[in-house]
């Protein structure tokens, strides 16, 4: 047998081993099946902790009993789901605060809000749009970067944009993880795949602290729409403290 079949050959069993590997390590998800949903349902059985470091000061609650049991009916484990999406958001987020250029910063921060943070912004700059309309259908593209714009140039530390400037000028100290609330899992009839719609909320803790129980924060409430095992929308549709909101009545 000369060297180069020999190689392949042990090249190609190699390749069956890893494949098997990945296929039978690799959790199914809800793609297709809805008996299968997001990681099983197996994790209802087990004795969770009421709260747990997922990733470094990235701390994830589980969600109250009611809430549990909805997301187990849909086949969704929270804090996977949680882990696959919902901490990737925080993350991009905590990156966006801690930028060491500011502008980059505010700009992934900018394009993650959605209304009503959009329509306050619109009624200080003069824009038509209401916070009820559907997406951005009914303006333009050169208002909507008006907008956005608008948001980017108003993050300072003091009389910031939704008082979210804080942000951009103090340390991070810890994030909290939590889940808000899910919808039933909807079949779409052409990819035949089941799209999710979760909320969680993500709370950031900064300041300059000697304890804990000192820090200051913000708590973004985020929507979140997977479709089978594609992220189709991730935004910011609400946040507290944020007295700017009350500007629109």
């Amino acid at each position: 047998m000369s060297i180069g079949n020999y190689i392949s050959k042990h090249f190609s069993r190699l390749a069956i081993v890893f494949l098997f590997l990945f296929v039978t390590c690799t959790p199914k998800t809800d793609a297709y099946d809805p008996s299968i949903g997001l990681y099983g349902t197996k994790w209802i059985e087990e004795q969770r902790q009421d709260r747990e470091s997922i990733d470094y000061n990235f701390i994830y609650f589980k969600p109250d009993e009611n809430l549990n049991l909805k997301f187990f009916k849909n086949r969704i484990d929270p804090r996977e789901f949680a882990k696959r999406f919902v901490s990737i958001r925080a993350k991009s987020l905590y990156d966006a605060f801690q930028n060491t250029e500011p502008e980059k910063g505010r700009e992934v921060f900018a394009y993650s809000l959605y209304r009503p943070f959009l329509a306050v912004a619109a009624k200080k700059i003069g824009v038509d749009f209401s916070e009820y309309d559907r997406g951005v259908d009914y303006i333009s593209q050169e208002d909507l970067e008006r907008i956005y714009d608008y948001i980017r140039q108003n993050l300072d530390e003091k009389n910031s944009f939704c008082n979210f400037g804080r942000l951009f000028f103090n340390e991070i100290k810890k994030v909290e993880i939590k889940p808000y609330s899910v919808e039933d899992r909807v079949l779409d009839p052409k990819s035949k795949s089941y799209s999710i719609q979760a909320q969680y909320d993500i709370k950031y803790y900064l300041g300059q602290a000697k304890g804990l129980e000192d820090l200051d924060w913000i708590r973004f409430r985020v929507y979140f729409l997977i479709q089978g095992d594609h992220v189709m929308q991730t935004s910011i549709i609400d946040a507290y403290p944020a007295e700017c909101l009350y500007e629109l009545d």
